[in-house]
C-alpha cells in the first residue's frame, strides 16, 4: 500500500521518526557519507521505508535505487542529502517537487565556509520554505533515534551495534561531538532517547528540538552543546519550562572567553561577555552549565539513573580501601566547590564499630577497619552515610584490590537502598573491566577517573539547586526603588550616576561638586572632615590612573593642594572637558564590592557583584543574573563569590553586612529591569560595607545611556 505524501510542515516528531527516507547519494561504498548513511540505517534495522537515490544505480544494498527523488514512488518523510556543495541546489529543489517533509543536509562548507557558501544556504533555505519543506543543517550530522531505530547519520559512532534506547535527549551543534558522545556514553551504559546534530541552524534550531524534548516522553533528561542561539528569549523560557517539567537540562556553551565588549567604557562591560550571561541565564532557570562535554553526557545519566542529589550544598562522603585514593578524591574536591561532610554523631558512632576512634573522620579508609576492609563494614558505614543528614553522595574511588568485582557489587543495592547517589570510581585501568562490567550488568554508573566523578557530583549539586530556585517566588520590587530620573543619553558624571542609583533607595555618598577651591572648602566644612576630592569629566573612565582622586583629606590646607593639583590633572586629561571637581565624605568599612548593570542583546537586562576596588577587572571575582533579582537570589549571588569568606570576617575581623548589599544589588535589579535596553553600562566601584548591620554605600559609580529607541 502506497504511503500518504507527509504533511507540511511536517511535525518535528516526523522528523525525528520517519516512517519513510530517501538516501541521496546512496552508495555500496561505505568510505562514503551516503553509503555510510544508509548502511547504518539497515545495520539498526529502520523500520520504514528506505529510498535509496543514486543516477548510476539501479540497486543499492539490495532495493530498488532511483536517479532522483522525484522519480521514487512515494514522497519520503525524510531525505537525507550527502552531496557535494555544487550539486546541493538542485536536489534540493527536487525534493520540494518530489513533496518531501524535511531535508537533513549533511552537507558542509555553506555559511560557515564564506560569502559564497552563505548565499548558497539562504536560496536553498528560501527554496525549502517557499514549498513548506523544512530543513536540519546544513553542515550537521543528522539524527540518532534509538528508541525508533531511526539512525539518520553518517557518523562512525553508528559502527557500534545495539544502541540500546533511554532517556538521555541530546541536542549538539556539533555533529562530530554528537557521535563522540554517544559513543563515550555507550562506554559507560548511559542510554539515548534522540541525538540530534543541528549545524548551521539555518531552518530548523536547537531551540526547535529543545521544545520536542521537552513534550517526548522517552525523553527524562536532556544535553545541549551550544554554540550560538538563534532565538534567546524562547531558549530562555524553554529551560524555565524543563524544570518545571521536571527535566534537568546539562549544556555545555562552547566560547567561553569570548569577550562581550573589546572596547569597553567600564568594568560592566569588560567583564561580561557571551558565556557569562549564558551561565546566569542557565542558573537562572535552573539548568546546569559544564565546561566538558563528556562530563554532561555523565551527569546526564547520573540524573537518570542514580538517586537524587537531596538538596544543594551538602557535603561527599568518601570512602574506599586505600587511603591514597581517599585522600587524593578529598584534596580535589574544594576545585571542584565540594566540601567533606560533617558526620553526625550517629554515623560517627557507627565507624566507631569498624575502626579506632582515632580514624573515624572523612575520607575513610577502611584499610584502618580492625579486621582490614571488610564487606559488612564497608556496608555499615554507606548505610550510616546514606541517614546522614548533611551527606549529600557518598564516594567510592576504587583502586586495585582483591575480589574487585565482587566487592563492586555491594554498591548499587546501598545506593539503592539509601535514596542517595553513590559515585564508584574505578581507577585500575582495564584491571577494572571485571567491575565495569558488574555495573553495566547492574544497571548502574561508574566512572573511570576521579575528575569525571566530581564533575558529575557537582553537576548533581547544581541540579538539585535548581529544582530549589524552580519553586521560588517571583521578585518583590523593594520599597523606594524607582521610578529612574530623567536621562540624557551618553555617559553620566559620577554625580549624575549617584543620583540615579539614589532613586532606587541605593545609599550614596553625601558630595558638592565646586567650581574653586574656596567652593571645595565650605563643601568639606559641611560634609564633615576628612574627604574625598575628585575631578569631574564624562570623557574620562578611570579617574585614580589619572591623578583625578585624592582621599582622606583631613583638613583645609591639604584640600586646597589638592584642588589644584586635581584640576591641573583633569586639564591634562581632558582639555576643555572638565566639570569642576566633587568634594565627598570619607566612607570606611570592612569590604568593598563591585556592582553592575548592563542590557544584554539576547538576554536583556542583567547584574552583576564581585570583588571591588581597583583589581576588580585582574580578579575576575564575579558572579551574575538576569534582573530583576530576588532577595535570596541576590544574597546567593554574593556568597557565591571566592571573596566570600572575607565578608563573613575572618581572623577576628567583624562581617561585613551582606544583607545590606543584597538589598543594594535587588534595588540594581531593579533599576536595570526598569531602564531595559537604554542602559548600556552602569558601575558601582565600591561598594563599601560596614559592619553587619550598618549598611552599605555606593562610593563611586558611572554610567553610559543609550539612545530612548523610538519604535
Amino acid at each position: 500500500m502506497e504511503e500518504a505524501a507527509p504533511t507540511r510542515p511536517l511535525p518535528i516528531g516526523r522528523i525525528v521518526a520517519p516512517r519513510s527516507v530517501a538516501v541521496i547519494g546512496a552508495s555500496e561504498d561505505v568510505g562514503k557519507f551516503g553509503g555510510r548513511v544508509i548502511h547504518y540505517l539497515i545495520r539498526h534495522g529502520f523500520p520504514g521505508t528506505l529510498l535509496p537515490i543514486n543516477p548510476n544505480r539501479a540497486t543499492i544494498r539490495g532495493l530498488p535505487a532511483w536517479p532522483r527523488v522525484s522519480d521514487a514512488p512515494l514522497a519520503p518523510d525524510v531525505a537525507i542529502l550527502a552531496v557535494p556543495a555544487a550539486t546541493l541546489e538542485a536536489q534540493i529543489a527536487d525534493c520540494a517537487k518530489a513533496g518531501v517533509g524535511a531535508c537533513i543536509v549533511i552537507t558542509g562548507k555553506l555559511a560557515e565556509a564564506g560569502p559564497e557558501g552563505a548565499a548558497l544556504q539562504d536560496r536553498v533555505v528560501a527554496m525549502a520554505r517557499g514549498a513548506g519543506m523544512r530543513i536540519l543543517g546544513p553542515n550537521c550530522l543528522g539524527i540518532f533515534n534509538p528508541v525508533d531505530r531511526a539512525m539518520l547519520s553518517s557518523s562512525l559512532a553508528l559502527e557500534e551495534p545495539d544502541f540500546a534506547p533511554g532517556g538521555i535527549g541530546l541536542v549538539s551543534q556539533s555533529g562530530a561531538l554528537m557521535g563522540t558522545l554517544l559513543s563515550f556514553g555507550r562506554h559507560h551504559g548511559a542510554r539515548f532517547s534522540r541525538c540530534i546534530s543541528v549545524g548551521n541552524q539555518a531552518d530548523l534550531t536547537l531551540e526547535d528540538f529543545l521544545a520536542y524534548l521537552l513534550e517526548d516522553e522517552a525523553t527524562r533528561t536532556i544535553g545541549l552543546y551550544v554554540e550560538g542561539l538563534r532565538d534567546a528569549p524562547r531558549f530562555r523560557a524553554l529551560l524555565k519550562a524543563a524544570r518545571v517539567a521536571g527535566k534537568p537540562v546539562f549544556a555545555v556553551k562552547a566560547g567561553r572567553s569570548e569577550a562581550g565588549a573589546k572596547a569597553a567604557r567600564s568594568h560592566t562591560a569588560s567583564l561580561a561577555g557571551a558565556f557569562p550571561v549564558f551561565e546566569a541565564i542557565c542558573r537562572e532557570a535552573g539548568a546546569v552549565v559544564l565546561d566538558d562535554p563528556q562530563a554532561m553526557i555523565l551527569a546526564c545519566d547520573a540524573a537518570i539513573r542514580l538517586p537524587p542529589w537531596p538538596a544543594a550544598g551538602l557535603g561527599l562522603a568518601p570512602i574506599a580501601s586505600s587511603g591514597g585514593s581517599t585522600v587524593t578524591f578529598a584534596d580535589m574536591m574544594p576545585a571542584f566547590g565540594l566540601r567533606l561532610a560533617e558526620m553526625a554523631p550517629a554515623t560517627c558512632a557507627v565507624l566507631g564499630d569498624w575502626m579506632p576512634e582515632s580514624h573515624v573522620a572523612l575520607p575513610v579508609d577502611t584499610g584502618s577497619f580492625h579486621e582490614g576492609t571488610r564487606g559488612d563494614g564497608l556496608a555499615a558505614c554507606i548505610r550510616a552515610f546514606m541517614a546522614d543528614p548533611d551527606v549529600g553522595a557518598v564516594a567510592v574511588p576504587m583502586t586495585t584490590q582483591p575480589d574487585m568485582a565482587g566487592r563492586t557489587a555491594l554498591f548499587p543495592p546501598l545506593a539503592r537502598e539509601g535514596g542517595k547517589p553513590l559515585l564508584y570510581v574505578m581507577t585500575a585501568g582495564a584491571v577494572g573491566d571485571a567491575s565495569r562490567a558488574v555495573m553495566r550488568a547492574a544497571d548502574f554508573p561508574f566512572y573511570d577517573r576521579m575528575a569525571d566523578a566530581l564533575a558529575v557530583a557537582r553537576a548533581l549539586d547544581a541540579e538539585a539547586a535548581g529544582r530549589a530556585r524552580a519553586q521560588a517566588a517571583m521578585p518583590a520590587r523593594p520599597e523606594g526603588a524607582g521610578p529612574p530620573p530623567a536621562l540624557s543619553a551618553g555617559p553620566l558624571t559620577e554625580g549624575e550616576a549617584k543620583r540615579l542609583l539614589a532613586a532606587y533607595g541605593i545609599p550614596v555618598t553625601r558630595e558638592a561638586t565646586v567650581a574653586d577651591a574656596d567652593a571645595a572648602a565650605a563643601a568639606a566644612r559641611a560634609i564633615g572632615y576628612p574627604v574625598v576630592l575628585k575631578g569631574v569629566s564624562r570623557a574620562v573612565v578611570h579617574k585614580s590612573d589619572l591623578g583625578l582622586v585624592r582621599l582622606g583629606l583631613a583638613e583645609e590646607e591639604a584640600l586646597r593642594m589638592a584642588f589644584a593639583e586635581v584640576t591641573q590633572a583633569l586639564d591634562r586629561a581632558a582639555p576643555g572637558a572638565g566639570e569642576g571637581c566633587v568634594v565627598q565624605e570619607m566612607a570606611r568599612g570592612e569590604a568593598e564590592l563591585f556592582l553592575g548593570a548592563m542590557h544584554d542583546a539576547q538576554f536583556g537586562p542583567m547584574v552583576m557583584v564581585g570583588a571591588g576596588g581597583v583589581l576588580v577587572e585582574f580578579l575576575q571575582d564575579v558572579r551574575m543574573a538576569p534582573a530583576p533579582l530576588a532577595a535570596g537570589d541576590a544574597r546567593a549571588l554574593i556568597e557565591g563569590l571566592r571573596m566570600a569568606p572575607l565578608l563573613r570576617g575572618l581572623r577576628g575581623r567583624p562581617a561585613a553586612d551582606l544583607a545590606a548589599a543584597a538589598d543594594a544589588l535587588v534595588r540594581l535589579s531593579w533599576l536595570a529591569a526598569d531602564l531595559g535596553p537604554r542602559i548600556a553600562e552602569l558601575d558601582v566601584n565600591p561598594l563599601i560595607l560596614r559592619a553587619e548591620g550598618q549598611g552599605a554605600i555606593a562610593v563611586d559609580a558611572r554610567a553610559t545611556i543609550a539612545e530612548e529607541d523610538a519604535s
